[in-house]
C-alpha cells in the first residue's frame, strides 16, 4: 500500500472523485449484465447447495469496511492495464451466453466487476484488497459437478464402514440393501453443500486468523478434506440410527435435521482447532492493514 505523497491529491479529494466514478461504472455493469446478476440470485435462492452466496458480498463489504483505515491514507491511481483485459474477460462472458453455460457467464461477470474497481482505484489499492475482491469469485454457485463423485465417495465410506461394523450389506452404485432395509445415496447427501460452505468459511476464518500464506493454504486445505469425510460419517450415523430403530428414525425430515447439526459440530471443531494455532491478534491486523 503506498500512502499518499506530498505532490498527490489528499485522499479526501482522490476518493471523492473516486467514488462517484466507480458507482456509475459498476451501476452501468449491472444493468448490462442484469440477466447475470439474476441468475446469480435466484440460484441463491431456491438451492440449499449454494445458498451460502448470498452472504459472500456483505463479508466482502464488511473485509473492505476493515480496511478502511489504509485506504484512508490511500490515493486512487486509475490504470488502463485491468481495462484492457475486460476484452478478453468479457469475450469469456460472450461465450457462456452464446453456449447458454450459466457458470461461465456468472464467472465472467463477477471478474468484470473486479477488473472494474482495479481500473477505477489501481493496483496498489486493488492489491490491498485483494482478498475481499477475489472471495467475491465465491458467490458464483459452482462445483455440481463434484456431486457424483462425493456421492460415489460417500457410498465407499458408508458401506465400508458398515462392513466394519459387522452389518451385512448389498452394494449397487450408490443404492445398497441392510436386513433391516433399502438405503441410497442421493444427490443431497452427496455433502457439496458441505463441502462449499466449509471453504467459504474456512477461507475467511484462515484470513482473519492467519498472517503467514502457508498456515491459511493449510487451514483452506483442512477446510477441504474434513467435510468430506465427516459427510460419510455422517451418512454412517444416519444408516445406523435407521438401522438400529428398525427404519423409524432419521429417515424423513429428520435425516436432514442430523446432517445440518452434525455440521454445524464439525465446523465448530474444525474453527476450535484452528484457533490452537492462530497469530496474535496484533500481527494478523497488522498483515491485513499492510497487504493482502
Amino acid at each position: 500500500m503506498e500512502p499518499a505523497s506530498e505532490n498527490s491529491l489528499s485522499p479526501r479529494v482522490s476518493w471523492a472523485v473516486a467514488l462517484p466514478g466507480l458507482a456509475i461504472v459498476l451501476l452501468v455493469l449491472l444493468w448490462l449484465f442484469f440477466p447475470t446478476v439474476w441468475s446469480l440470485v435466484s440460484i441463491w435462492l431456491r438451492s440449499d447447495t449454494y445458498a451460502h452466496g448470498a452472504i459472500v458480498l456483505p463479508i466482502s463489504l464488511w473485509l473492505i469496511w476493515e480496511k478502511r483505515a489504509g485506504l484512508a491514507n490511500a490515493v486512487p491511481q486509475p490504470t488502463l492495464v485491468p481495462t484492457l483485459l475486460m476484452l478478453p474477460v468479457g469475450s469469456v462472458w460472450l461465450l457462456g451466453s452464446l453456449t447458454d453455460v450459466l457458470v461461465i457467464q456468472q464467472y465472467g461477470f463477477v471478474c468484470l466487476l473486479i477488473l472494474a474497481i482495479w481500473s477505477i482505484v489501481g493496483t496498489p489499492v486493488t492489491r490491498f484488497l485483494a482478498f475481499p475482491l477475489g472471495f467475491l469469485l465465491l458467490a458464483v454457485p459452482a462445483g455440481e459437478a463434484l456431486t457424483y463423485p462425493l456421492m460415489n465417495l460417500t457410498a465407499d465410506f458408508t458401506v465400508g464402514l458398515l462392513r466394519l461394523t459387522g452389518i451385512p450389506v448389498y452394494r449397487d452404485g450408490t443404492f445398497f440393501s441392510l436386513p433391516s432395509g433399502d438405503w441410497s445415496v442421493v444427490e443431497e447427501c452427496s455433502g457439496v453443500r458441505y463441502l462449499l460452505a466449509s471453504v467459504t468459511l474456512g477461507m475467511l476464518f484462515a484470513y482473519l486468523n492467519f498472517s503467514f500464506l502457508w498456515k491459511r493454504l493449510v487451514f483452506v486445505l483442512f477446510s477441504v478434506v474434513v467435510p468430506v469425510f465427516a459427510n460419510g460419517l455422517r451418512a454412517y450415523l444416519i444408516v445406523m440410527i435407521g438401522h438400529l430403530s428398525n427404519m423409524k428414525l432419521a429417515t424423513g425430515v429428520d435425516h436432514l435435521i442430523y446432517g445440518w447439526v452434525f455440521f454445524g459440530i464439525v465446523i465448530a471443531i474444525m474453527f476450535w482447532f484452528g484457533s490452537m494455532w492462530r497469530d496474535p491478534v496484533g500481527k494478523v491486523r497488522a498483515g491485513l492493514n499492510g497487504g493482502g
